[in-house]
């Protein structure tokens, strides 16, 4: 559902119920603020067609509506097929359970101790992985392998066969995850960062260290490579694999109020 809102006098918009909540939690907007939808015959206070609550804070414990995707205390929820469903929703989700109709991807989202467990091609909530603050609509496609750790036993053996060996057995997941423009800028960055660095490093190494003769330069060339390499791999990467099994895949780097929403992992 895509509402509009008047901000400044100006409208604004469209938004989605949860991003709607996390403007009202903010308190970039209110319960005075006018408000419409598709349905609705006019402009009106947001109290008067969201009945007048006020969602939680952002430092409230708050779960996720495994069918709609929107935030709610715990006491506004109740637990079916081993997901946190909305009264609204209520119906839907039973009806589906009768039909044997898959459910909805906001419901394919479980925590595990720190980690994040989901299926691959599971479309993430409108929320930041990174600071569970408003990702206004943003989804970010991530691509993600992981093998057992064992498999890098063989680098003992030969580098080659390592490559070849994980590039066979290697597991992927491919997410579409919420960012804020804050962290979005904050990856952008670190993947400048990696490649100028990345390549001042192989001038200087190179170029530098052949015009000049220079060790020390070709040393300092490699160093700065590799420095920038390695700060744009840990930086860069929002979110990693610990784990892809069964089609589920553990993640590691989401925030603790992120993981908070969800439901406990089954364990099946």
């Amino acid at each position: 559902m895509n509402w509009f809102y008047v901000s400044n006098g100006r409208q604004a918009g469209p938004v989605s119920d949860a991003q709607l909540d996390e403007l009202l939690s903010l308190g970039k907007i209110d319960l005075d603020t006018s408000v419409w939808r598709e349905g609705l015959p006019n402009w009106q206070p947001l109290s008067a067609v969201r009945g007048g609550g006020a969602p939680p804070g952002p430092d409230a414990q708050t779960k996720v509506c495994a069918e709609c995707g929107r935030t709610f205390p715990p006491e506004d929820l109740i637990q079916l097929n081993r997901a946190w469903v909305c009264a609204q929703c209520k119906p839907v989700v039973l009806q589906k359970m009768i039909e044997g109709v898959a459910p909805s991807s906001a419901g394919n989202m479980w925590r595990f101790n720190k980690q994040l467990v989901t299926r691959s091609e599971t479309p993430f909530p409108d929320r930041c992985v990174k600071c569970n603050g408003p990702a206004n609509g943003f989804q970010l496609k991530r691509v993600l392998y992981w093998q057992h750790p064992a498999y890098y036993l063989l680098l003992l053996l030969n580098l080659l066969i390592l490559i070849i060996v994980i590039l066979i057995v290697r597991k992927k997941a491919v997410l579409n995850i919420g960012v804020c423009e804050k962290h979005r800028a904050q990856r952008r960055q670190a993947i400048a960062i990696g490649w100028i660095g990345s390549l001042a490093g192989l001038v200087l190494g190179s170029v530098a260290g052949i015009a000049f003769k220079s060790g020390w330069l070709g040393l300092a060339g490699f160093i700065v490579f590799l420095a920038a390499a390695i700060y744009a791999g840990v930086t860069a990467p929002l979110v990693s694999a610990a784990k892809i099994k069964d089609g589920n895949v553990w993640l590691k780097g989401v925030h603790p109020d992120f993981l908070a929403t969800l439901p406990e992992w089954p364990g099946v």
